[in-house]
């Protein structure tokens, strides 16, 4: 792991810094009505089609960068989780390299299938909305089970907090969202808040793996293993 942690924290930096920077362009793009950070859900910059959509006026030029930057930050994100899920073994391991692949296909499917009337009619809407949910609810479960795990060690007890704190506010957003669906909330900042938890926990693990090396290091149990047959 030593020798492909810059890698592994390049991929959990890159993945965010390209979204964010697919979504700022694509909002700004958007002249006829202007994009509201606060009141239009993300998805709506990768609308391909301009028109009323569950009372939003989609127009967004640019959709094309705003899916690429889904697809990409999907694929950057699936491959980071699984160069992390080295860190462990057993049970962990495992969950780690599933749910950060069951995430990466959620941002695959969002980048792919669009949120708008068009979608409603020929039948993707729900691939849609399903790829959201993986893609939310991954990111944000990975990062409360990681952090509740890493908060048990010493050197990885910051990192840890930070995880679980960023992993609960995240679904304690998400589930708002639904709760108060046509409620005259500002359901895009509400739903901002569920994925912009995934960005930040991006950029601490990032961190975490360039500042701590010795939290970060072989599997344990692969570590003992190799020390017996010495």
């Amino acid at each position: 792991m030593n020798k492909l942690r810059p890698f592994t924290a390049a991929t959990f930096l890159l993945g965010p810094v390209i979204y964010l920077a697919a979504e700022a362009i694509t909002a700004a793009a958007w002249k006829t009505p202007r994009y509201s950070y606060a009141d239009n859900w993300i998805s709506d910059l990768g609308s391909a089609k301009a028109g009323v959509f569950q009372g939003r006026e989609l127009d967004s030029p640019l959709h094309v960068i705003m899916n690429a930057g889904f697809i990409v930050q999907g694929v950057l994100f699936g491959i980071a989780t699984l160069l992390l899920s080295r860190t462990t073994s057993g049970r962990p391991r495992t969950f780690t390299a599933v749910t950060g692949i069951v995430t990466m296909i959620g941002y695959i499917l969002v980048g792919t299938f669009h949120g708008s009337l068009q979608a409603q009619q020929n039948g993707t809407l729900p691939l849609h909305f399903t790829g959201a949910t993986l893609a939310i609810l991954g990111g944000n479960v990975l990062a409360l089970v990681l952090g509740i795990r890493w908060r048990k060690t010493p050197q990885t007890r910051l990192i840890g907090l930070i995880s679980i704190v960023l992993g609960a506010f995240g679904l304690a957003s998400v589930t708002a969202l639904f709760l108060t669906f046509n409620a005259g909330l500002p359901s895009g900042a509400i739903e901002r808040c569920s994925v912009y938890t995934i960005v930040i926990w991006q950029f601490a693990v990032a961190v975490a793996l360039l500042r701590n090396r010795a939290a970060f290091g072989a599997p344990r149990v692969a570590a003992a293993g190799a020390s017996a047959s010495d």
